[in-house]
């Protein structure tokens, strides 16, 4: 991987992670101060749980379907879709992230794949 893109990926997912931090913390804030203790969900509370959602999936897609500029192996693309559907499915992330690599080794030690 060259310097520069992936400096500039990494300036990126900071920043994003950043930006959603602290707008979850001045929402918080505002709220607070607002005096509202509720548990519902507001307008901008679902927007920065989309956000943070779309956050996580690119970097999903990027690092577990790319190696570099060219599709990953099976294995990894198999391991990842599993990994991100028991996401989905709410499975707790260390069960999710071992069902990624149990596929994926599943499917390396079988030499499925194109």
């Amino acid at each position: 991987m060259e310097t520069i893109p992936f400096f500039l990926a990494l300036a990126g997912l900071a920043g994003g992670t950043y930006v959603m931090r602290l707008l979850g913390v001045r929402l918080g804030a505002r709220a607070r101060a607002g005096g509202e203790e509720t548990t519902e969900a507001t307008g901008a509370r679902l927007w920065m749980d989309r956000a943070v959602v779309v956050l996580v999936l690119a970097v999903a897609v990027t690092g577990g379907f790319f190696d570099g500029q060219e599709v990953a192996d099976t294995g990894r693309v198999l391991g990842v879709a599993a990994g991100m559907t028991a996401g989905m499915l709410r499975v707790p992330m260390l069960v999710c992230v071992l069902i990624g690599m149990v596929v994926c080794a599943v499917v390396r030690a079988t030499g499925f794949g194109w």
